[in-house]
């Protein structure tokens, strides 16, 4: 029977994940902690947005030539909301201040990957709000470098 320490040790051929925990917080983004999971990683749906021209956020893989090897689409990393049900039937979500927010992503562990960026609106609530229900457009939030090592947090 192997041991215990030697039956937790990941293949090197076996797909991996990354498990990213990042805080948002005075409108800065900041990496808090990474796991690699011995676990295929969940794929990504529909075609990859691009920045200044689709809404929304998502975070991007990417190589060394700075090409997007996957992405992931995201619920926006400060938007606190709530639906309200009202007797007579009607919904409506209200949003309150989020000052500061913790979000997970899964992607894949590729050895060709090289940083992750976060691509969206805005972190400012202020700016999100100013421009109401109209389309805006993408643009790079933050960058990082992939982590090496098997899990660990940084400061």
């Amino acid at each position: 029977m192997p041991n215990s320490d030697q039956s937790r040790r990941l293949d090197p051929n076996q797909r991996r994940t990354l498990r990213l925990t990042f805080r948002v917080a005075d409108g800065a983004v900041h990496l808090v902690s990474y796991e690699r999971l011995p676990m295929i990683c969940p794929p990504s749906a529909g075609e990859a947005p691009q920045p200044r021209k689709n809404g929304g956020f998502w975070m991007e893989l990417r190589d060394g030539n700075n090409q997007v090897l996957f992405h992931r689409l995201i619920h926006s990393p400060l938007i606190g909301s709530v639906e309200v049900h009202s007797p007579d039937g009607k919904i409506e979500r209200k949003f309150g201040e989020v000052k500061e927010s913790i979000f997970e992503v899964l992607l894949p562990d590729n050895p060709a990957a090289e940083s992750i960026a976060l691509i969206g609106e805005s972190l400012d609530l202020s700016a999100l709000s100013a421009t109401g229900a109209q389309q805006r457009a993408s643009t790079e939030l933050a960058r990082f470098d992939i982590p090496r090592g098997e899990k660990g947090g940084m400061q």
